[in-house]
C-alpha cells in the first residue's frame, strides 16, 4: 500500500509540475521596428518591459532594422524559415508585402477594430487600404511634409509664402547666391526615399500621378514631364551634388537655406536645441523657432498634401498564439499612456493617428510641442488629407511597393540633375524601370 502510495504522489507531483511549467511558459513574439537610433530603441525597451511587467503570458523579442532593409532582410527570414510576427514600417513596405500576400489582413482588421475605426484618421487608415477590404496594416504614426521657410527673411524682401510653384521658384532664385555658399532650397536629388517624398508633393499638385485610374502605369505622362522639368529647374539653385535630408536638416539650421523640403521631423531638431541651450545660444535658436513657417500645402493645377504613415501588421503565421500575442502588444502600443509615451520619442515628427491621443492634454504638455505653440496643433489633422502615389481616384495600388522598394523616382531625378538628361527621356527610362519592376 505505501509503494501504491509513493507512486500517485510521485505522478501527482508530476502533473503538478507539468502544469505549472505550462502556466509559466511565456510565448516569444518577435517585433521588427524600424526606429533604430538608440534613445528610441531604450524607450520601445521601456514600454516592452512595461507590456511583460502587466502579463505573463507573452515575451517580446525586439529586433531594429532600417527601414531601407526590410525587404532583403524578410527574405533572409523566409528563406531560413523565421519571420517576425509583428513589423513597424512605413505604407510603402506595407502594401509591398500585402500585395506580395505575405500579411494577416484579418489580424489587422481585428486590431483596427479594438481600437476603433472611428477613432483613427481616415487618411491614415486610406494609406494602408487593402483593395480587398479592410486593411493590410494598422495605423500607428505619421509625419506630414512640405516646405520649411524663413517667415522674417520671406517678409524683408517682400515675397510670398512658397506654396505654388510660381512663389517656391520666385524664392528659391532670390536666396540663391552660390558664392556667398548661400541657395535657394533643398530638395531630394539623390535616388533614396528623400527624393521621392519631396517629388511627390509637386507631381500631385500638377495631377501627375505614377498609375492612372484603372491602374495603368503613365509614369511618361505630359503631366509627369512637365513635374520633372520645373523640379529639375528647381534643383539648380540647390547646393551641389545629390541632397539627401541631412544636408536639408544642416544646411538649414546653419542659415545657409531659406528654405528646405522636410516632414515635421524638423520640429524635434529645432525645438529640442531650443530647449537644451541657455544664454545667447539658446536665444538664437529659440528665434529660429519664431522665425520658421510651414507651408504644407503646395498649389499648381490642385493642392497637394503629402506625408507618411508608418503601420504596425502582422506576416502571416501557423503560430495562433504567437499572432494573438502580437496583436495584444499592438493593441497596448496604441493606447493611452504607452501610445503617448511612444510618441514622445520624437514629438512633432510622429504624429498619433489617433485624433482622441492628438487632443489629449498629456500628449500636448510636452516641452518640446509648446516651444512650437500653435505651429503644432495644427500638424496631426494633416494626416486626413495626405496624398502618395499609390492612391488615385480612391483606389489603392499596392503594386507601388514595387516601385517604391527600388529607388526608381530618385533614380530618375538624378539621370537630369546628375547627367543632364532631358525630362522627357528620363520619363520614358523610369517608366521602363517602373515596368520592369512590375512584371
Amino acid at each position: 500500500m505505501r509503494k501504491k502510495a509513493l507512486v500517485k504522489i510521485s505522478l501527482l507531483l508530476v502533473l503538478v509540475f507539468v502544469f505549472t511549467a505550462t502556466s509559466f511558459a511565456q510565448t516569444t513574439v518577435e517585433y521588427w521596428t524600424t526606429q533604430t537610433e538608440q534613445e528610441r530603441v531604450e524607450v520601445i525597451n521601456d514600454l516592452i518591459a512595461r507590456f511583460e511587467s502587466q502579463q505573463d503570458q507573452y515575451q517580446i523579442e525586439l529586433v531594429t532594422v532600417q527601414e531601407n532593409d526590410i525587404p532583403t532582410k524578410l527574405a533572409s527570414g523566409m528563406a531560413a524559415g523565421r519571420l517576425p510576427q509583428m513589423i513597424e514600417v512605413g505604407a510603402e513596405n506595407i502594401l509591398n508585402l500585402g500585395a506580395e500576400g505575405m500579411l494577416d489582413s484579418e489580424a489587422v482588421n481585428d486590431v483596427v477594430n479594438r481600437i476603433g475605426e472611428e477613432d483613427i484618421y481616415d487618411g491614415a487608415l486610406k494609406m494602408l487600404s487593402n483593395p480587398a477590404g479592410g486593411y493590410f496594416g494598422v495605423p500607428f504614426h505619421g509625419w506630414v511634409q512640405g516646405i520649411w521657410y524663413r517667415e522674417d527673411l520671406f517678409e524683408e524682401r517682400g515675397l510670398e509664402p512658397p506654396t505654388t510653384w510660381e512663389s517656391i521658384m520666385t524664392a528659391a532664385k532670390e536666396f540663391y547666391k552660390p558664392e556667398e555658399q548661400q541657395y535657394g532650397i533643398v530638395i531630394g536629388t539623390n535616388k533614396d526615399a528623400y527624393a521621392r517624398q519631396t517629388f511627390t508633393q509637386y507631381a500631385l499638385s500638377n495631377n501627375a500621378r505614377i498609375f492612372d485610374e484603372e491602374g495603368n502605369l503613365v509614369f511618361n505622362s505630359p503631366e509627369m514631364v512637365e513635374t520633372l522639368k520645373f523640379y529639375a529647374e528647381l534643383a539648380e539653385t540647390t547646393p551641389p551634388g545629390p541632397n539627401g535630408w541631412r544636408d536639408a536638416r544642416d544646411l538649414y539650421l546653419a542659415g545657409r537655406v531659406p528654405m528646405m523640403m522636410y516632414s515635421t521631423y524638423i520640429m524635434d531638431d529645432i525645438g529640442l536645441q531650443a530647449t537644451d541651450y541657455a544664454g545667447e545660444q539658446g536665444a538664437i535658436i529659440e528665434n529660429l523657432v519664431d522665425k520658421t513657417n510651414f507651408a504644407n500645402t503646395m498649389k499648381h493645377k490642385t493642392e497637394a498634401v503629402f506625408g507618411q504613415i508608418n503601420g504596425l501588421t502582422f506576416i502571416k503565421s501557423e503560430d495562433q498564439e504567437k499572432l494573438e500575442g502580437a496583436k495584444t502588444f499592438a493593441e497596448f502600443l496604441l493606447t493611452g499612456e504607452n501610445y503617448i509615451d511612444f510618441l514622445h520619442m520624437a514629438p512633432g515628427g510622429m504624429n498619433p493617428v489617433r485624433p482622441s491621443i492628438a487632443n489629449d492634454p498629456q500628449y500636448l504638455e510636452h516641452e518640446l510641442l509648446e516651444v512650437w505653440g500653435e505651429k503644432s496643433a495644427r500638424i496631426a489633422s494633416g494626416l486626413n488629407s495626405i496624398g502618395k502615389f499609390g492612391y488615385v481616384g480612391g483606389r489603392v495600388f499596392p503594386e507601388i511597393g514595387n516601385i517604391t522598394s527600388q529607388f526608381i523616382v530618385g533614380q530618375t531625378i538624378m539621370r537630369m540633375t546628375e547627367r543632364g538628361w532631358s525630362a522627357e527621356r528620363a520619363a520614358e527610362w523610369g517608366h521602363n524601370e517602373m515596368q520592369d519592376a512590375l512584371d
